[in-house]
């Protein structure tokens, strides 16, 4: 009977549709919101509920800095910017290195940043990085050494730093915000809803906002996938950056999946599509 659903564990009822658990679940509506996203957060967690059996996130931490810089290899031959700027992990090491060494030190604001790990393996298989962003760097609570970047580190960073600097005009009254930056997960375990679940996966925007002291969330995109996400999801698409690029010759080169884009949310009235809480209410077999 569907009332036994929610008691049991995340590896039962694969024939039924999402659509049919999320009916069944509708009592755990009140664990996480009554909000027009409830449903849609319960169906998510179903139909990606093998995630949730064979794979795990984990806090990045400095011990993790091995795993990470080796799944950026993946990270620069799959990504369509770094194939439009001819950048490789080879030329744009200590950027990547800063960037992983910023997350680290953000974890002492908002401890988002993550490291996903096969279970059956214990590989790593990708990583999320979710870091405050502030008007002036000068007002962030950790400093991390800026190093000085070579040409193909340049050509990549540039257009997004350039795209996002204009998120301080577009919100000319905030001093902080939190900054979705990069997702990635590896050619061998995409489609499996594992970047789905992970965008927004134990995000809880009033705690961050507090932690952080920052009102709106933004996402930079470069890839359809991911914007796609963010407009079905409700995300503002709130800036966006010219077509093209310059590559490490020096040559203009289109971007192949459309412009850098930045979509936000006000973290005050909005709710991330968090599955965690119900992962966790399920395998409690509640």
């Amino acid at each position: 009977p569907l009332l036994l659903l929610p008691s049991l564990p995340l590896h039962f009822h694969h024939s039924l549709s999402s659509r049919v658990v999320a009916m069944a679940l509708r009592p755990l509506t009140q664990a996480i919101s009554d909000c027009p996203k409830t449903a849609r957060i319960l169906e998510l967690a179903w139909k990606y509920r093998a995630v949730a059996n064979n794979f795990r996130f984990e806090p990045i931490q400095p011990h993790h800095m091995p795993d990470l810089m080796s799944l950026s290899k993946g990270f620069f031959e799959d990504q369509t910017l770094t194939s439009a700027t001819g950048s490789s992990i080879e030329n744009c090491s200590k950027g990547m290195e800063y960037v992983f060494a910023y997350s680290i030190a953000a974890q002492s604001v908002v401890n988002k940043n993550e490291i996903c790990y096969e279970n059956a393996t214990n590989k790593p298989i990708g990583f999320r990085l979710v870091n405050p962003a502030y008007r002036n760097p000068k007002m962030a609570p950790f400093s991390v050494p800026t190093p000085t970047l070579a040409k193909g580190e340049i050509s990549l960073f540039s257009p997004l730093d350039e795209t996002w600097a204009k998120i301080w005009d577009r919100f000319p009254t905030e001093d902080v915000i939190m900054k979705g930056e990069l997702i990635y997960v590896n050619r061998e375990h995409r489609k499996k809803g594992i970047v789905s679940v992970w965008l927004d996966y134990d995000m809880h925007f009033p705690t961050m906002a507090e932690q952080s002291g920052a009102n709106i969330y933004a996402c930079l995109s470069t890839e359809r996938s991911t914007k796609g996400y963010y407009t079905r999801h409700g995300y503002t698409e709130s800036i966006s950056s010219p077509l093209h690029v310059v590559n490490t010759s020096g040559l203009p080169a289109p971007l192949p999946q459309g412009d850098i884009r930045v979509f936000t949310t006000d973290m005050r009235t909005s709710m991330a599509m968090n599955v965690k809480p119900v992962w966790d209410w399920m395998k409690a077999g509640n």
